[in-house]
């Protein structure tokens, strides 16, 4: 898999953790029976991100990569309230094209893989047992903000089935 590919990839499992979120949220909070209010006081334009009476729309995000020699990371937040699409800028080093992206390991489990940290050897090819991965959180701000997601870098374990499919493990 080539970097772009990668970078794509990621952008659609991003986008749909926000939306599978906001749609759990929506949901759970029972916000079509009974709706937030609106915020007393409202940042941006978009008055869809401040509705919780419906899950938004979210657009196809826009995903940045860049070497760092110091953490991997990923940044991300949306706000509906501002209209732009999902902004995703990776902090990757520099053997992420080989190590990560070129063998398909850019996402496990639906999310975003920003390094290994550990391998088993003991498989041909070998694949990751420990990652830096990127967990998207979601809410609805009824303060300030309304519908709204970010990123929380984690390392976690990777648990793999006989059948080879992957799974992160949260601690």
């Amino acid at each position: 898999m080539k970097v772009g590919e990668a970078r794509e990839l990621i952008g659609e499992a991003v986008v749909g953790a926000v939306r599978a979120g906001f749609a759990h949220d929506y949901e759970a909070m029972g916000y079509a029976q009974h709706p937030a209010p609106e915020p007393a006081f409202k940042a941006g334009r978009d008055r869809s991100g401040h509705d919780s009476s419906r899950v938004p729309e979210v657009p196809a995000a826009v995903v940045e990569s860049m070497i760092t020699d110091d953490s991997p990371g990923m940044w991300f937040s949306h706000k509906v309230e501002y209209g732009g699409p999902p902004m995703i800028q990776l902090q990757v080093r520099s053997i992420w094209a080989r190590q990560v992206a070129a063998p398909g390991w850019a996402v496990l489990d639906g999310r975003a893989v920003l390094d290994v940290l550990a391998w088993d050897e003991t498989v041909s090819p070998r694949r990751p047992v420990r990652v830096r991965a990127a967990l998207i959180c979601v809410d609805y701000d009824a303060g300030m903000h309304g519908w709204r997601a970010h990123a929380d870098n984690r390392d976690l374990r990777v648990a793999w089935s006989p059948e080879g499919v992957a799974t992160l493990v949260e601690p």
